[in-house]
């Protein structure tokens, strides 16, 4: 469950998606999402295939393991402010 709930939030970060877009785009609650991030639900099949359809990617993808994805700075809003300030 771990390397899933990095990967939704390494693609999220790829595609420069807030929780609240991602959240608007799968039709779920912003709340919901944060808690996918951080392993705290574990969502049904057909909503793991909403969020990778509305991150680009094929589901099974956000099972795979990803160093880049374990590395992604637990508060990217944070790293991603601090990006946008260079």
């Amino acid at each position: 469950m771990k390397v899933f709930s990095s990967n939704v939030r390494y693609y999220r970060y790829l595609m420069n998606y807030s929780q609240e877009k991602l959240a608007e785009l799968c039709g779920l609650s912003t709340h919901y999402i944060s808690d996918i991030e951080r392993s705290k639900y574990s969502p049904s099949i057909p909503t793991i295939e909403t969020i990778a359809k509305a991150l680009k990617i094929e589901a099974n993808v956000l099972f795979i393991e990803n160093l880049e994805a374990r590395n992604l700075c637990t508060r990217i809003d944070i790293h991603r402010s601090k990006k946008n300030r260079k």
